[in-house]
C-alpha cells in the first residue's frame, strides 16, 4: 500500500495502522434509497452491521431493516424499525449467508458489514435505550 507524504504529515498514518491492527474487516457495503433486498453475502461470526439513515425530510420517513437467510429467503428477524434519522451498530455472533431487506420511505440508507475477532466481540457493549 502506498501512502502520500500529505497523509503522513497530517499524522494519519499511525491512525490507519492502528485500525488495520484491530482486525476489523469490511465484508460488504450496501447503500441506496427506498425498498430493496440486497445481494447475498457471507459473514463469519462474530460480525457487526453498521447502519445509517439520512433524509432531506424530518417527517413522514420510515425505515425497516430485516435480516433474511441468504439460502432460503426466510426472515430471521427485524434488526431496526425507525421513524426518524439515525445510525447504530448491531452485533451478530453467528455467521452464515444472509441478505438484508430494506423498506424505506423518503430516506437514504447505508449498511456496512464488518467481521470482528472474538476479542473485539467480547468488548462490544450495546447501548441501552433511554
Amino acid at each position: 500500500m502506498k501512502f502520500s507524504s500529505r497523509w503522513m504529515l497530517k499524522g494519519l498514518l499511525p491512525l490507519l495502522l492502528c485500525s488495520v491492527a484491530i482486525g476489523e474487516e469490511t465484508v460488504v457495503e450496501f447503500q441506496g434509497t427506498g425498498n430493496r433486498t440486497t445481494a447475498e453475502f457471507v459473514a463469519k461470526g462474530p460480525w457487526i452491521l453498521d447502519w445509517r439513515i439520512n433524509s432531506d425530510y424530518n417527517k413522514m420517513l420510515s425505515f425497516d431493516l430485516d435480516l433474511i437467510d441468504g439460502a432460503t429467503g426466510i426472515l430471521i428477524g427485524n434488526i431496526k424499525s425507525a421513524k426518524s434519522l439515525g445510525n447504530g451498530v448491531s452485533l451478530f455472533k453467528t455467521g452464515g449467508k444472509y441478505r438484508f431487506r430494506i423498506n424505506g420511505s423518503f430516506i437514504r440508507w447505508h449498511l456496512k458489514v464488518k467481521e470482528l475477532t472474538q476479542e473485539e466481540a467480547e468488548l462490544y457493549t450495546p447501548r441501552t435505550p433511554r
